[in-house]
């Protein structure tokens, strides 16, 4: 009888565990700003944290992230997308959406971005845009952005670097922004 005791305790301290868990799917659009930098001007060298960061193209990976891509058919931000593909001071560069199981609260898995070809002769894999993307949840969600655009500039290279932590309210449009990069990005529970 105290075995089973025991373990009814155990597994009423899993249930509220299990009530917490969630899927989420997430709809994201980056996009180049063509105008003004603001006077900012851009840093030669900008490194990125890649230590969680998983290649969009690694399926095992993703899937042992509870990751899953979908596919451009079915990407919830459609009307957004061919409004920056129709505007004079925007240009949108990538899009991508997917489904994450239960975001973790910190350190979680990131998705590595990367759109452009890259630059020749620079010694290393320097593409127009690199970085990534996370989505978190401790309390609320969290979608971390950190993305590089490098541009040529004579015979060298600038970067403009977006890097935020951003508080998501679901069904929400977020707009992040740098000066030459900006995200916008909606969250919303999977099946919603």
């Amino acid at each position: 009888m105290k075995i089973s005791a025991r373990l009814l305790i155990c597994l009423s301290l899993l249930l509220p565990a299990a009530a917490w868990a969630e899927t989420y799917r997430v709809d994201v659009i980056v996009f180049l700003n063509k105008g003004s930098t603001d006077g900012e001007l851009g840093r030669s060298t900008t490194s990125i944290d890649m230590r969680h960061a998983i290649e969009i193209t690694d399926t095992a990976a993703l899937n042992a992230a509870g990751i899953s891509l979908l596919p451009d058919s079915a990407f919830g931000l459609t009307p957004e997308w061919e409004h920056l593909r129709y505007s004079k001071g925007f240009k949108p560069l990538l899009r991508l959406a997917w489904i994450q199981k239960d975001p973790p609260a910190a350190d979680g898995p990131a998705l590595h971005l990367r759109w452009g070809e890259g630059f020749v002769g620079t010694g290393a894999s320097l593409s127009p845009v690199d970085g990534t993307l996370s989505l978190t949840a401790d309390h609320y969600l969290h979608l971390n952005a950190d993305l590089v655009y490098t541009e040529a500039i004579g015979n060298g290279y600038t970067s403009y670097r977006l890097h935020e932590d951003r508080l998501m309210r679901r069904d929400e449009i977020h707009h992040l922004d740098s000066p030459k990069l900006g995200i916008l990005a909606r969250v919303v529970k999977a099946g919603s």
